[in-house]
């Protein structure tokens, strides 16, 4: 009688390994989601619009009051039980979301269609009586590789767990099923259970197949019915899909509370807690470990609150299953008494005579600072000291760069003598005499031309300008005497008189030694045509 006992409950047991995921997007009416930018479903005197090039399902839960309706060009719209749509010729908006909505304001049905590979639309459940109520609480942690439909990679051979498939009644739905065969224990739609393949493929076909699923496209292959039966476990199947089962998860929003959180196979983000691969050799029996591991650790007092995962892994070795281990121990607590739990499964698991070889154990530590570490990510305060620090570098950068560009792009400045101003040369216009007189602001060099004690006043006197020639230069008195060195030019002289007539002036004398009158002499005028030009100058 015990054997009889002991069979049923492993038998039980066993029924658990497929689970039953529910779908839980939906294309109804009654979905705000469902409405574009309205951010509420249509009031009464809105222009309704469910008109769509691909084909659309739209579910109505309740009564409708409707000014004016547009039917989708393909698809079906399905009433609820005993709902009413009104058409009045003065339709008021009695809804407080309506309140102020303006007449004939258009409203479209924008459903937007939901992947089979986003964990974030499924729910799993251990019974299909769970899966129809839909209590969060009573939902089953799960790899995140096995939250979506097991044996959903493209298994026909049966050697995958298939999953019980739950869309609920009173909903209509818009799913990518994906173009790769699937495989399910059990498909529950509309109230209606699926267990074999060609009645679901008959429906696929329909007017309303073509509208829920795959809508505009190919439908795959849905194999229904049968499942693993091997006593070591099964592998879920879906690991060949985790790229694109992990591309709709973001783990930082996981909040996790601890240091080095391993990261177990087929889940997308690491755990606080512990991941056990444990090895095992003949005899074994996969449901014999889930119960002895509830049994034996589960219902100490101590361990209140672990949760687990055993599950095996398509990509794993041989002779591997793998155990995960969590908690919701609050802040840097988390995940210590499950680390604490797979500690004891290490050291007293192998001689429970259940065929196991091995246990590794790898666990997060307790999380830092003053609210833990995030995943095994830095700290709120660590960071904020990174990101200071890297502002201080990134300015001595800039500073440094600024100083380097400037230095390359302002000239080497030297210490020279500034030259004088020189004075300004009169303008002759063509005339054969002229009188100019010159302002000059206060000496600042020395001519060696003049004498420095002649008087302030002095006058020039040429004579005879006729003919001006060629431009033939002139000597500065600064350098050696090119007009006399060179024989293209005449020797010229000029003749001053100083005004007052009582001052007499030596001529001073060149550096090579010429001494001449006072002032310039210009080769460009000849002295046999010079007239006479008087110019005047204060120094």
């Amino acid at each position: 009688m015990m054997r009889a006992i002991l069979v049923l409950f492993l038998v039980l047991a066993g029924s658990s390994d497929a689970l039953v995921k529910r779908w839980i997007k939906y294309s109804d009416y009654n979905d705000a989601d469902n409405w574009g930018g309205l951010n509420r479903t249509p009031c009464p005197t809105d222009t309704i619009n469910l008109g769509a090039v691909q084909p659309v399902s739209v579910y109505i839960q309740s009564n409708l009051t409707i000014t004016e309706l547009a039917l989708p060009m393909t698809g079906e719209i399905i009433l609820g039980p005993n709902v009413i749509i009104d058409f009045p010729s003065n339709p008021a908006n009695v809804d407080p979301s309506c309140q102020g909505a303006t007449p004939g304001q258009l409203a479209e049905f924008q459903v937007q269609t939901q992947e089979w590979f986003n964990l974030n639309n499924w729910e799993v459940y251990g019974s299909l009586a769970d899966a129809q109520q839909g209590d969060v609480s009573k939902e089953m942690s799960v790899l995140d590789v096995e939250k979506i439909p097991c044996s959903s990679g493209g298994d026909t051979t049966g050697s995958y767990l298939r999953d019980e498939v739950l869309f609920p009644e009173d909903h209509s739905y818009r799913v990518n099923m994906g173009t790769q065969p699937l495989s399910l224990q059990k498909l529950n739609l509309a109230g209606k259970a699926y267990t074999s393949t060609n009645p679901f493929s008959d429906f696929l076909n329909t007017v309303s197949g073509k509208s829920q699923f795959n809508p505009g496209a190919d439908r795959p292959t849905v194999n229904i019915g049968g499942s693993c039966t091997d006593v070591t476990g099964c592998a879920c199947g879906n690991d060949a899909m985790k790229t694109v089962i992990c591309a709709a998860v973001q783990c930082q929003v996981r909040g996790l509370q601890c240091d080095s959180p391993p990261t177990p196979r087929g889940h997308c983000c690491g755990v606080c807690g512990a991941v056990l691969t444990i090895g095992y050799g003949d005899n074994f029996n996969f449901q014999n470990l889930e119960s002895y591991i509830r049994t034996q650790y589960l219902q100490q007092d101590k361990y209140q609150g672990v949760r687990t995962i055993l599950s095996k892994s398509a990509v794993s070795r041989a002779g591997e299953v793998q155990l995960v281990l969590q908690d919701d121990a609050p802040g840097t607590q988390n995940g210590q008494t499950a680390a604490a739990m797979a500690q004891e499964v290490k050291d007293t698991l192998p001689a429970a005579g259940l065929g196991i070889t091995a246990v590794d154990v790898q666990a997060s530590t307790k999380g830092t600072g003053p609210s833990g570490q995030t995943g095994g990510r830095m700290g709120g305060g660590q960071i904020a000291g990174i990101v200071i620090g890297v502002i201080i570098v990134l300015l001595l950068i800039v500073l440094v760069a600024f100083f380097l560009v400037r230095r390359r792009s302002t000239p080497l400045e030297l210490s020279l003598p500034k030259m004088p101003k020189m004075p300004k040369m009169p303008t002759f216009n063509g005339k054969k005499s002229l009188t100019n007189e010159f302002e000059m602001g206060g000496a600042t060099f020395s001519n060696p031309n003049f004498d420095p004690n002649s008087p302030d006043h002095f006058s020039l006197s040429y004579s005879g300008v006729e003919d001006l020639g060629s431009s033939k230069g002139f000597n500065n008195p600064m350098y050696d005497n090119p007009v006399e060195d060179n024989p293209m030019y005449t020797d010229t002289s000029l003749s001053g008189t100083m005004d007052p007539a009582s001052v007499t002036t030596t001529p001073p004398t060149t550096p090579d030694g010429d001494t001449r009158d006072g002032g310039i002499e210009n080769p460009i005028y000849g002295l046999d045509n010079l007239q006479e030009v008087v110019m005047d100058a204060e120094c």
